[in-house]
């Protein structure tokens, strides 16, 4: 299969120009048999309030837009999107091909004022095999393991909208292949990482702050993992493409995880900073997400 792996500006704004530039990009692909998209492609990476204004509804524009665009291109599309349904809000991935909608999964730890959080499922089954997708943090939580481990999967997506110090790109491309390669190992199927590039806006809470302070942006870094995989050469730069045989397997090894994290972090970050905006962020989300659009 070929499969594309397009990093997207974030600076670009308002869906239907999205969706012209999403478009855009995939007219210059090289028969694409799958195109995947970054965390939240059709909106644009926000981790606050004010991205709910750009809520889909119960996935139906985003389906009908998917659907459409499969079928014009005769590929497969894989897209982030921002979804609300019994007046809650998700942070959503969906995978649609030229014959439907295959299906779509939702962050289970979403950014915890903007999204409602839960157990949620991680496995689309498409066509070309069962798909595990883990968006952004999911990617890197226990709980996404648990939730695939016993799946036959062809293929792992992780769609990031992932910010980072851009002083550090080193580092950043480190624990990327350090996760994404334990996967690799652990099912022997393809891993497909992508992520936005360009400004990270607005973010509450204490980690908003130090990544404001830090200038964090999203540093791209799009990768596909596969090996044996032959590389397809693409004109535009927010293409990383590669020719790959899908094969479903079943896991072969475990991963070890760090608690429930896959890679070991920093101990005070995730319980002086993270662990209380966590906290903040469901707060503020249940005192406000029953509020009509108008009124955020």
């Amino acid at each position: 299969m070929r499969i594309f792996a397009l990093e997207l500006d974030n600076d670009i704004k308002g869906i239907s120009r999205r969706k012209e530039y999403i478009e855009d990009l995939i007219r210059k692909l090289p028969s694409p048999g799958l195109v995947v998209l970054p965390e939240l492609a059709l909106c644009s990476y926000m981790a606050s309030q004010k991205a709910w204004k750009y809520a889909d509804n119960c996935g139906r524009d985003t389906a009908d837009w998917a659907l459409q665009t499969a079928r014009k291109y005769q590929t497969f599309i894989a897209a982030g999107y921002l979804d609300k349904e019994n007046k809650d809000y998700f942070n959503r991935y969906m995978i649609a091909g030229p014959d439907g909608v295959c299906g779509f999964v939702s962050k289970s730890e979403g950014e915890s004022a903007v999204f409602r959080r839960g157990s949620f499922g991680s496995v689309i089954r498409t066509p070309f095999g069962n798909v595990a997708v883990g968006i952004c943090f999911d990617s890197r939580r226990r709980r996404f393991y648990e939730n695939v481990k016993d799946e036959r999967l062809s293929l792992i997506l992780f769609p990031h909208g992932s910010p980072a110090d851009p002083g550090k790109p080193e580092k950043e491309r480190r624990e990327n292949d350090a996760r994404c390669m334990k996967y690799v190992e652990a099912f022997g199927v393809p891993v497909v990482y992508v992520n936005s590039t360009g400004s990270l806006e607005f973010m509450p809470g204490k980690m908003g702050a130090l990544m404001k302070k830090h200038g964090f942006r999203m540093n791209g870094l799009s990768k596909i993992y596969a090996p044996g995989a032959v590389p397809i050469p693409v004109d535009i730069p927010e293409a990383t493409a590669s020719d790959i045989r899908l094969s479903p397997r079943r896991r072969v090894k475990d991963i070890r995880f760090h608690g429930d994290d896959i890679l070991p972090g920093n101990w005070l970050f995730r319980h002086l900073i993270l662990r209380p905006d966590t906290i903040a962020g469901i707060r503020s989300y249940e005192e406000n997400h029953l509020k009509s659009v108008s009124e955020i």
